[in-house]
């Protein structure tokens, strides 16, 4: 596959001029010159020329030559063109000229990965979510002899015999028990479970007991399993109860609750009315037992869906709602942020605590909107104000990321960010922008240097939010202010 170079917004050829000195800077003028011819190398020394090309119409050259201004094309940039097959990046030498690096259009490409991508998962998904993908049977297994569909008697179960998992009998399997077994051509030998006396009551024997001798470091094997078989074949432990007989649990995956206690059926007369969900002591008078934790069902008179705890930090009242604590002043914790710094929008009162993606706590410490936040990340410092937009110039609009002004670090420093553009003819030393927050206009003159579409520019700020460059502007050509800061002091 061929990609594409050329014809970007950084692809011109272009030397160096007169040397120049803008304000206390001096350097050299870059001149955009046209009619360049243009070869390209594997390497920015040495290397092989490449020289299998093809222009934009398709049609094989060996080199390209820059726009000499009388096309469509602005005088110097480098027209479209396609390197040899699977080339992604290369040299460029304009009229024999120091090389620089071109990287190819790699969005087709990375187009059609993508979508292969996305085919391959869901053809995986669908083979993943299908219960039996392969229509796999028991007697499709190599090591399993389950005979002819018709032949096969109902009860048998498929068990180890002869070198082989074949169908067996429960007389036939060792230690088999049976629940009222079935008798199918004849009973059954098989160790059958007695039903306990319900009249026995709870002193009764039970369906199922286990006994083991008890086990101070919980090595004894595991008194009941349950585990569930993950789409990849994984064994899972969901629910189990240990060589003690205490009760555990776990989901069967990340994104499943590992167990349920529901209140009763709506139904069957639900919901509950009552706490249907208790944790408790357990003293040896069962009229003693002091619920810790419980949950009421929706129906309750007076705690509908309610969870009270009875004993809360060794018998101190927990947090309340608009509470405090040994006199502190309560703080709502909000949430996280999908952005670093303090919120710049929505309104929020004093007290609001949130964290933002960077994991460092911001405090509202004056409601309002967005309010006004300090951070503990830097010693309770003040965060940084909102971004305010500048106010244009004549012959000048906001870019699409629109040039703005804040303070930083509690306001001791100004900082400009976004793009200024040009929507006609802009003389040098005019008025390009005004700060309009007179907060955040310097206390003395700043001058620093910009970077604009025709390279380096003096940039200056005055303490009445003016802001003026060293060289002219034509239609279209813009300002880039990001990173552009000062200190607030006079």
């Amino acid at each position: 596959m061929r990609y594409w170079f050329g014809g970007g917004a950084a692809d011109y050829t272009i030397t160096v001029g007169d040397e120049v000195t803008v304000g206390t800077v001096t350097g050299a003028q870059s001149v955009v010159v046209g009619g360049q011819q243009v070869t390209v190398w594997s390497a920015e020394t040495g290397g092989v020329a490449y020289t299998d090309l093809l222009d934009e119409a398709g049609n094989p050259v060996t080199m390209v030559t820059s726009a000499d201004g009388t096309g469509t094309r602005g005088l110097g940039q480098i027209p479209p063109f396609q390197a040899p097959d699977e080339v992604t990046d290369l040299w460029a030498s304009a009229g024999g000229g120091p090389r620089v690096r071109l990287v190819g259009v790699l969005g087709s490409r990375l187009q059609q990965v993508g979508q292969q991508a996305a085919d391959n998962a869901a053809a995986l998904a669908a083979h993943a979510a299908s219960l039996n993908p392969h229509s796999t049977g028991l007697a499709n297994l190599s090591d399993v002899s389950a005979g002819a569909l018709g032949a096969r008697v109902d009860g048998t179960v498929i068990g180890w015999s002869g070198g082989q998992f074949t169908l067996l009998s429960p007389s036939q399997v060792a230690g088999a028990l049976l629940l009222n077994p079935p008798k199918v051509g004849g009973a059954y030998v098989g160790q059958a479970a007695t039903a306990p006396d319900p009249t026995q009551g709870q002193s009764g024997n039970p369906w199922l007991r286990m006994q083991m001798a008890y086990s101070s470091g919980d090595n004894n094997p595991d008194t009941l399993q349950f585990f569930s078989t993950t789409s990849g074949g994984a064994a899972v432990k969901t629910f189990w109860a240990n060589g003690n007989g205490e009760v555990r649990g776990a989901p069967s995956t990340n994104n499943r609750i590992g167990g349920r206690f529901f209140e009763f059926y709506e139904n069957q007369g639900g919901p509950s009315t009552g706490r249907f969900f208790e944790l408790s002591t357990n003293p040896s008078v069962t009229a003693n037992r002091e619920p810790l934790l419980g949950a009421y069902g929706t129906a309750h008179s007076t705690q509908p869906g309610w969870i009270v705890a009875t004993r809360v930090l060794a018998g101190l009242l927990g947090v309340r709602a608009g509470g405090s604590y040994n006199s502190l002043t309560a703080i709502n914790w909000r949430g996280q942020r999908a952005t670093t710094g303090a919120p710049t929008s929505g309104t929020w009162t004093t007290g609001d605590v949130v964290l933002d993606s960077a994991g460092a706590v911001y405090l509202c410490t004056a409601g309002g909107t967005p309010g006004t936040w300090t951070t503990g990340s830097a010693g309770g410092s003040a965060a940084p104000t909102s971004f305010v937009n500048l106010t244009a110039g004549t012959n000048m609009a906001l870019g699409t990321k629109a040039a703005a002004s804040r303070l930083d670090r509690g306001g001791d420093n100004g900082r400009l960010r976004g793009t200024l553009t040009a929507t006609g003819a802009v003389s040098s030393g005019a008025v390009v922008a005004v700060i309009p927050t007179t907060a955040h206009r310097p206390l003395a003159a700043v001058t620093t240097i910009a970077r604009y579409t025709g390279g380096g520019t003096q940039l200056q700020i005055a303490t009445n939010g003016e802001i003026t460059l060293g060289n002219s502007l034509t239609s279209g050509q813009s300002v880039w202010l990001d990173s552009i800061t000062w200190d607030m002091t006079a």
